[in-house]
């Protein structure tokens, strides 16, 4: 949610708030909990080239699917401006070639081979996504026993490139995206194998830590430009070892039963959201709403309560991708992977 009010181009209230206007930076949090989660799922599991072979089409098959998707949405939204001229863009031309489509088929459109984001610019986090897991299954396969340290120094490398590499930091996406997600994604891994490890704490002071924990990721992202934007990864790293062990109160209210259906379709609502605003642009530019780039009523409120509507909007379709087109298709790669009983 916190990713789409960053890019959502309406002039409300919160719009210039240091936690929405640096909220690139919880793209990281994604990295790191996908790390935990992939090394706790696979990491005893890719004895085998096979096993690997089928990790990488399970994981493709949870992304791929909605990613094409979008990417279909906005090629015929280029078929649009050709045949229709619905607005001034000259189709298929810089950030939305033909030859980038390829690259986004293949999600390596953010291995630094492309000098911009391209079409729908939110899916550069599964291109980099998707390098780390060809990655993990990689050192998984060639080093059971240490991948999780080695994929430590990997890390470290991954942020000290995008410490003097990126040229804004952490608010790096086609160029320096898979150092990036390296970053985070391994030292995710290596807390997984951690994490039993270090005490944890029980009843009222571990809801209190809960309660620290996310009020200085809150306080630190609303604040951090430049380079210490880089210490965001070690301190999710933090937040997720303080949430993994579910013993505070903050961590039952978030499983809601409303908090976790918005969990289920927030991969949906992610890669949704930038076509929907997208279009938001031109029909507004058409209409006159748009002021210094941004749809403006004149009234604060009124802009708020867009705002709102429109990530109603946003959810809409997001439920109905992730039901016509997310799960059935995660469904099928299942069966097609599922390993065949013997005998």
């Amino acid at each position: 949610m916190l990713v789409v009010m960053f890019h959502m181009p309406v002039a409300s209230h919160w719009r210039d708030w240091g936690l929405v206007q640096h909220g690139y930076l919880f793209v990281d949090y994604f990295f790191v909990l996908s790390g935990f989660v992939i090394a706790h799922a696979y990491a005893g599991r890719l004895t085998t080239a096979r096993e690997a072979g089928r990790f990488m089409v399970r994981r493709l098959g949870r992304v791929w699917p909605l990613h094409v998707l979008m990417l279909a949405a906005y090629i015929g939204l280029e078929l649009a401006r050709l045949w229709f001229h619905v607005d001034s863009a000259t189709p298929f031309t810089g950030d939305r070639s033909v030859a980038a489509i390829f690259a986004n088929l293949l999600l390596v459109q953010a291995w630094h081979l492309l000098p911009s984001l391209t079409w729908n610019g939110p899916a550069w986090t599964l291109s980099a996504e998707v390098a780390c897991y060809l990655i993990f299954a990689g050192l998984v396969l060639v080093a059971p026993k240490r991948f999780r340290w080695i994929g430590a120094v990997l890390a470290v490398i991954g942020g000290l490139v995008v410490l003097f590499h990126a040229r804004r930091w952490m608010n790096t996406t086609y160029d320096f995206a898979v150092p990036r997600a390296v970053y985070g994604f391994f030292l995710g891994c290596l807390l997984q194998g951690l994490w039993t490890r270090i005490p944890r704490l029980k009843g009222v002071a571990a809801t209190a830590l809960e309660v620290v924990t996310v009020v200085a990721l809150c306080v630190f992202i609303g604040w951090a430009t430049g380079p210490a934007t880089v210490l965001i990864t070690p301190l999710f790293v933090i937040a997720v070892w303080v949430f993994a062990g579910e013993e505070g109160l903050l961590s039952r209210v978030l499983d809601h039963p409303a908090l976790v259906t918005m969990g289920r379709w927030s991969f949906a609502i992610y890669m949704v959201h930038m076509f929907v605003l997208t279009v938001l642009m031109i029909c507004a530019r058409k209409l006159g709403w748009v002021a210094e780039r941004r749809v403006d009523f004149g009234a604060t409120w009124i802009n708020d309560l867009f705002a709102v509507g429109l990530f109603g909007v946003i959810v809409v379709l997001a439920v109905a991708a992730h039901r016509l087109v997310e799960t059935p298709a995660q469904r099928m790669i299942d069966r097609w992977t599922r390993p065949k009983p013997v005998g």
